[in-house]
C-alpha cells in the first residue's frame, strides 16, 4: 500500500527549526574540516623536513569527526519535502544509517529524536486506519492483521527512541485492545502514560479511561477512572462513566453525586436525566424518578427509552394501565423495537390480560426473530393460561437453538416434573448438569425425578451429591428423608439416617411444615418406632395442608396398624397413549427397561418439594 494518500509532508516545523541548528553544525563541521586540513598540511611539510618514519605517519587519510554526518543532512533535507511512504521510508533508513556510521553527541541526539518522530508520524498514520477500519475476526483478515503489526512495528521504534512520545503509548495501546491484541502490553502502554512525567492532563486521563476498559477488578476500574476524572475535571463524559460504574457497584449515593455535577456542566442532556432516574429508582425514590424521566422527555420527545422506564416504574408501583400506555407510547415512536412489545407483554399479563400479553410476545418475536426474552415471555404466558405444556415446548424450541443453559433446562424440567414427565425432567437436569456441576439444586431436582419413576438408588445418589454442595437446603433433606424411610427396596432404606435428615428439616422448618412432620413420622416408623411416628403424623394432620392433608391422613392410619409407608413408582405421563411421546422430546431414547412400570400409583407428590 502506498502512504502518498495517507501521510501529507511531517514535521514541516520541527524541521524548519531545526535546520538552523543543522547550517550551524555544518558550519562548525566545515571549520573543524578546514582546521584539519590546515593540520595535516603543517604536518606534512614538517614530515618533508623530517626523518622517514615521520613521513609514512603523514601518508594516512584523516578520519572525518562525524562520518554519518552526511546521511543525517541527506535525511534533513528529504523529511523536509517528502511525501510519501517511499520516501518517508528512505528518511529513516537514513536516519539509521547516519547513526550506525556515527555522530558526533548532538548530532546523534537530534538524529534520534528524528527518527522518533518519524517512526511515530508513520505507525501513528498505519495505526488510525486500523483503528477505523477495526475487525471482529482478525484471523481471517489477513491484509488487516499485517497492517496492525506494521503499525505496531514502527510504534515501539518511536517509543523505544524516545519513551516521552506518549501519543504513541496511546496508540500501542488502543491497537492491542482490538480483538487479538497483546492486553498485557496494552495495558503496560496505557500504564507508561499514568506514570510518565510531565505528561499532558488530558492525555493522562485518556490513558487512565483506556486502562479502565481492561480492569475485571472493580475497585481498580473505578480507581482509574476517578483518576481520569482528576485529570480532566471538565470532561463530562469522564464524569458520567464513573457514575455507571458506581451504578453498577451498588453505590448509588456516588453516582448520583456524579449524575448531578455531570448535570451542572451539561444540563440540557436527556440521557443524562434518564441516568439520573435510573439511580433515583435505585435509592427507592420513585417520585423524584419519574420526575427525571419526565424531564429527559421534555429534552428529547422523541427518545424512546424514558417512556420505556416509566413504563417499568408504574409496573413497580403496580400502576400496570399507566405502565402499558407508557410502553404503548414508546411502541408508537419504534414500532420496530422487540423492547416495548416486552415490556408491555409482561404488563399486560400482570394486569390479568395473558391472551394480549400473548399477542405483543409475538410481535417482538415478528421484530427479532430468535429473540430470547420472547420465548420466556411466551412461556410464562402459556404457562399463566394453563398451556404448561405448550410453555414447556416453547422453552424446549429455545433450548434446542442454544448451547446447553442451566436455568433454560431447569425450567423446562420443572415444567415436565409439573406434567408428571420425569423422565423428561431428568434429561433437561442432565444437560444442566453437565454445563453447571456443582448446582446443588439440579442434583436435587433429578433426584426428586428418579424418585418420582421408582429409581430410588439414583435418587439416594443424587441427593447425596445435592446435601454435600447445600447442606442447609430443608426440602432437600426432606426428601432425602422420605426415600430412606419409604424406599421399596431394603437396601436403600436407612431409618437411622433418615430420622436424623428428617429432623434438621424440622428444625430448619420450626416444626411447622405439615409434609415435613409427616416425613418425621415416616422415619420413626421405619425405626420400629410407631408410637413417636403417630405423634408427628397427628400434628401434621392437625396443620390442615390442603395440598397433602388427604394422604397425610393415610399415612397415620397405616401407622396406627402398625405398618411403615412405602413410596410407589408414578406411571410416566409420557408412557400414557394420550402423551407426547418421550423419544420425541429428548437427546436420546430410554432403554426399554426404564420404559418399563411396576406400580399405576403415583409417588407422593409433596416429595417434590419446589
Amino acid at each position: 500500500m502506498s502512504f502518498a494518500r495517507l501521510i501529507a509532508p511531517i514535521f514541516v516545523l520541527l524541521l524548519s527549526l531545526a535546520a538552523t541548528g543543522r547550517l550551524v553544525a555544518q558550519e562548525s563541521s566545515e571549520q573543524t574540516a578546514n582546521a584539519a586540513a590546515d593540520n595535516t598540511a603543517d604536518s606534512s611539510t614538517d614530515a618533508s623536513n623530517g626523518d622517514t618514519e615521520q613521513g609514512a605517519d603523514s601518508s594516512i587519510a584523516p578520519q572525518p569527526a562525524s562520518p554519518g554526518q552526511p546521511d543525517l543532512d541527506e535525511a534533513t533535507r528529504l523529511k523536509l519535502t517528502a511525501t510519501d511512504g517511499r520516501e518517508i521510508g528512505r528518511v529513516i533508513d537514513l536516519l539509521n544509517s547516519a547513526i550506525k556510521k556515527g555522530l558526533d553527541k548532538e548530532n546523534e541526539a537530534f538524529a534520534k529524536q528524528m527518527l522518533a518522530s518519524t517512526y511515530m508520524e508513520r505507525g501513528a498514520a498505519v495505526g488510525a486506519i486500523a483503528l477505523e477500519q477495526a475487525v471482529a475476526q482478525p484471523s481471517r483478515t489477513a491484509g488487516w492483521t499485517q497492517l496492525r503489526a506494521i503499525a505496531l512495528a514502527d510504534l515501539r521504534k518511536a517509543v523505544e527512541l524516545d519513551p516521552a512520545e506518549y501519543d504513541g503509548w496511546i496508540m500501542i495501546g488502543q491497537l492491542n485492545l482490538l480483538p487479538q491484541g497483546d492486553l498485557e502490553a496494552a495495558e503496560n502502554a496505557f500504564t507508561q502514560v499514568i506514570d510518565g512525567k510531565e505528561v499532558d492532563d488530558e492525555l493522562r486521563a485518556k490513558a487512565h479511561i483506556r486502562r479502565a476498559v481492561m480492569r475485571d477488578d472493580q475497585a481498580a476500574k473505578l480507581a482509574d477512572l476517578t483518576g481520569a476524572v482528576e485529570a480532566d475535571p471538565d470532561n463530562v463524559e469522564y464524569r458520567l462513566l464513573r457514575a455507571r460504574q458506581h451504578f453498577a457497584t451498588e453505590a448509588y449515593k456516588e453516582s448520583l453525586a456524579d449524575v448531578d455535577e455531570a448535570l451542572q456542566m451539561v444540563p440540557d442532556n436527556y440521557a443524562t436525566h434518564e441516568l439520573r432516574g435510573l439511580v433515583l429508582l435505585a435509592l427507592d425514590r420513585a417520585e423524584d424518578a419519574l420526575a427525571a424521566f419526565d424531564q429527559a422527555t421534555e429534552l428529547n420527545a422523541k427518545a424512546v427509552t424514558p417512556y420505556l422506564r416509566r413504563a417499568e416504574l408504574y409496573g413497580r408501583l403496580g400502576d400496570m394501565q399507566r405502565g402499558i400506555d407508557q410502553a404503548s407510547k414508546a411502541i408508537e415512536l419504534n414500532n420496530d423495537s422487540p423492547l416495548g412489545y416486552l415490556l408491555r407483554s409482561d404488563l399486560y399479563l400482570r394486569n390479568n390480560q395473558a391472551e394480549k400479553a400473548l399477542a405483543d410476545a409475538d410481535k417482538a418475536l415478528e421484530s427479532t426473530p430468535g429473540l430470547v426474552q420472547a420465548y420466556w415471555m411466551k412461556a410464562r404466558v402459556f404457562d399463566e393460561l394453563g398451556r404448561t405444556a405448550d410453555a414447556m415446548d416453547q422453552l424446549q424450541e429455545l433450548a434446542d437453538g442454544l448451547p446447553p443453559q442451566v436455568e433454560l433446562n431447569l425450567q423446562i424440567a420443572i415444567y415436565a416434573l409439573q406434567l408428571e414427565m420425569p423422565r423428561r425432567a431428568i434429561a433437561a437436569l442432565d444437560r444442566a448438569i453437565n454445563v453447571d456441576p456443582e448446582n446443588a439444586m439440579l442434583y436435587r431436582f433429578r433426584g426428586d425425578s428418579n424418585l418420582n419413576i421408582g429409581q430410588h438408588r439414583a435418587a439416594i445418589d443424587n441427593y447425596e451429591k445435592a446435601l454435600e454442595l447445600d447442606p442447609e437446603d430443608s426440602g432437600l433433606l426432606n426428601n432425602f428423608a422420605w426415600t430412606l424411610a419409604t424406599s421399596p427396596d431394603a437396601e436403600v432404606r436407612d431409618g437411622k439416617r433418615a430420622l436424623e435428615l428428617a429432623t434438621e428439616a424440622c428444625e430448619l422448618t420450626d416444626y411447622n411444615t405439615a409434609h415435613i412432620l409427616s416425613t418425621l413420622a415416616a422415619a420413626y416408623a421405619e425405626a420400629g418406632d410407631f408410637e413417636t411416628a403417630k405423634k408427628w403424623a397427628q400434628k401434621a394432620v392437625d396443620l390442615n395442608d390442603e395440598d397433602n392433608g388427604p394422604q397425610i391422613a393415610e399415612e397415620l392410619a397405616s401407622y396406627e396398624r402398625g405398618q411403615p409407608v412405602r413410596e410407589s413408582q408414578m406411571l410416566d405421563s409420557g408412557e400414557r397413549d394420550d402423551a407426547e411421546s418421550l423419544a420425541d422430546n429428548s437427546d436420546s431414547k430410554p432403554s426399554d427397561e426404564l420404559e418399563k412400570t411396576q406400580s399405576s400409583t403415583p409417588a407422593p407428590r409433596r416429595s417434590i418439594d419446589f
